[in-house]
Order: C-alpha cells, then structure tokens, then sequence
C-alpha cells in the first residue's frame, strides 16, 4: 500500500504544525513549563521523573518560583501570559 501524496502532504504539515507549537508556545501549566524547560536543557529522563515544587514566592516581574533538586539550575522562573505559562529564568539560586 503506498500513501497518496495528498495524504502525505498532510501529515507532514500536521507534523509540522506540531513541532512548531512544542518548540516555541508556552504550556498549559507551569509545571509542564517546567518539565519541558529541563526536557530542553538536555535533562530528558529527569524531565519526566523529578519532583517540582512550587516555592510559593512570587516576584521577578510576577513570575513564580519553582524548585527542582536534582538539576545544576534548581531554581526556575515560571511566568503566565495571555497563550500560557513560560520559564523566563533559571539559576542556583533565588
């Protein structure tokens, strides 16, 4: 069975399309914003098995602070726009 090349034009777009929107749109929540950051920051297994904790300090612009133990950049800035939550900065300490 060979696919049409409608159909192929399709799902390359469609793959596209999604590669465009986990690169560059914030998420749907902070702790994904998070995950995705560590994902990104060549921290791929840690990204899905690490604990985040929420700070609960508020500041930097109105960003909100989150903690990850096992990773050199622990403390990480996390700030919501009208699209979604994005990290904004990371570092060893607040």
């Amino acid at each position: 069975m060979s696919i049409s090349k409608r159909k192929q034009i399709w799902i390359i777009s469609i793959t596209t399309l999604l590669v465009i929107y986990l690169f560059f749109f914030p998420n749907p929540t902070a702790e994904l914003a998070v995950r995705k950051h560590l994902f990104f920051s060549l921290h791929p297994v840690k990204a899905f098995r690490v604990q985040v904790k929420v700070t609960g300090s508020t500041s930097f612009g109105g960003a909100e602070l989150f903690f990850v133990n096992e990773v050199s950049k622990s403390f990480i800035w996390v700030k919501k726009n009208w699209l979604g939550y994005r990290v904004i900065a990371d570092g060893t300490g607040p």
